[in-house]
Order: structure tokens, then C-alpha cells, then sequence
């Protein structure tokens, strides 16, 4: 598909939920404008922009996009729509195509959110812990990832992945690997995960997200103090 209508895609200046958004539109080469909602450090100016449905969309909350006269919020229904758009879903059966949905949803809400309610977790829930919290979505967070590759192996995700184009669900497994990567200082590991690592350096995609993250020095979380969370976070993992 060639032929595209205006495109905005609405989002904070961070990864966080929209970071695999970007590159997935980066890599498939569809121009669209990246609006970025930069906030006062006190984000006292959020209400005013949320109440801006051009900006924010009909729920009034990032992410939203814009393509052409369509609206979207949600993550997960952005990435289905994009899916079909593009014509990636003309590439998969069925069955597939649910394997592509679940993926999609599991790497985002397991993963991906995981990591970055660690990260505001003491902000959210002041007496928090975050040091213990760490030490619990851990090995969470293990679990999940032994799963994951096993589903994996068990789809012959690795072979199927080359003879499709990049799907959603690549673009959020491959932010949601790297985030995982930089939020536990690699401590969490998938390297002997034989499916993840591979899928991790070889997927199709991995460049060009790469290459959009190193334009920009982003933040993971729009967290006031993220460095300083994250450097508890790391330290905490050496204690185990």
C-alpha cells in the first residue's frame, strides 16, 4: 500500500505505550506526523490538554491516532487496525492471526506495562517498597518469559517470521524485550531463551526500531526522577 491519508500519531515525548507504535509505522516507511505532548514538570498542563479531543482523541487519553477521518485510542486496537491497513493481515491464516493477537496483548500487558508500573510503582502506591516490589515482578517476570518462549518455539514463530512482513506483534515484542533489557539492567535475562534471543537480534524490524530510538534520547516513563527509580531498581537486583 502506497497510498496513504494524513497520519498523526499522538503521544508523550517517552517510549512508554507508544514508542512500538513509531516503529512500527518507522519501519513499514508510512509518513505520518510524530506529535509529541511535551508536559510541565508538574503536569500541571495534562487537563487542559486532555480535554483537546483533536489531541487526545475520544476517551481524552494517549496514545491516539489519526488516520485520515479515523480515530483510535487504545494500544492494542491501534495495532490491529495498523495490521490490517497495511495489508499485513492478508499474510495470515486464522489461527495465525489469533497467535499474532495474543502475542500482541501478552508482550504489551505482561511485559511492557509491567516494566513501566515497576517503574512508577512508588509514585503510584507511596509506601511501596520498590526494592521488594522488584524482587517479586522479577521472578514474574521470568516466568513469563519462559512461557513466551515456549509458545514461540511451540508456533515455529523463528521460521514464520520469514516469510511475512513485520507484524504489530514483532514490533511489541522486540520494544517490549528491550525495555525489559534497560529497566533490569539486563538481569532478567532471555538470552538463554533460545526463541526470544533470536527473535530479539533477528527479527526483521529490529533495525529500523533501533535505528528511530537512536534519533531521540527518550525516557522509558515520563516518571519525574525515572534515573533515580531505575538506579533502586538495579541495585536491588544485585542484592539477590
Amino acid at each position: 500500500m502506497s497510498d496513504y491519508p494524513a497520519i498523526s500519531f499522538h503521544y508523550f515525548d517517552l517510549r512508554g505505550r507508544g514508542q512500538l507504535i513509531r516503529g512500527f509505522l518507522h519501519h513499514h516507511q508510512v509518513p505520518f506526523t510524530d506529535e509529541r505532548i511535551v508536559l510541565a514538570k508538574d503536569n500541571s498542563n495534562w487537563p487542559v490538554i486532555r480535554q483537546n479531543r483533536d489531541l487526545t482523541g475520544d476517551f481524552q487519553k494517549l496514545p491516539f491516532i489519526l488516520w485520515g477521518d479515523t480515530r483510535l485510542n487504545e494500544v492494542l486496537v491501534i495495532l490491529d487496525f495498523l495490521d490490517r491497513k497495511l495489508g499485513n493481515a492478508a499474510h495470515l491464516n486464522d489461527l495465525d492471526w489469533l497467535q499474532h493477537r495474543q502475542l500482541a496483548s501478552s508482550a504489551f500487558l505482561d511485559l511492557l506495562v509491567t516494566c513501566i508500573n515497576l517503574i512508577w510503582s512508588n509514585v503510584f502506591h507511596p509506601q511501596a517498597n520498590l526494592p521488594a516490589t522488584t524482587a517479586i515482578v522479577k521472578k514474574r517476570m521470568q516466568a513469563h518469559l519462559i512461557t513466551m518462549n515456549q509458545t514461540l518455539e511451540e508456533w515455529d514463530w523463528i521460521r514464520k517470521m520469514a516469510d511475512r512482513p513485520v507484524m504489530a506483534s514483532d514490533a511489541v515484542l522486540w520494544e517490549a524485550l528491550d525495555v525489559i533489557r534497560l529497566t533490569f539492567n539486563d538481569q532478567v535475562r532471555f538470552d538463554a531463551l533460545e526463541s526470544l534471543s533470536v527473535f530479539y537480534a533477528e527479527c526483521a524490524g529490529a533495525e529500523s526500531f533501533k535505528a528511530l530510538l537512536a534519533r531521540k534520547v527518550m525516557t522509558i516513563t515520563g516518571r519525574p526522577g525515572e534515573a533515580e527509580a531505575l538506579l533502586v531498581i538495579h541495585n536491588s537486583l544485585t542484592e539477590d
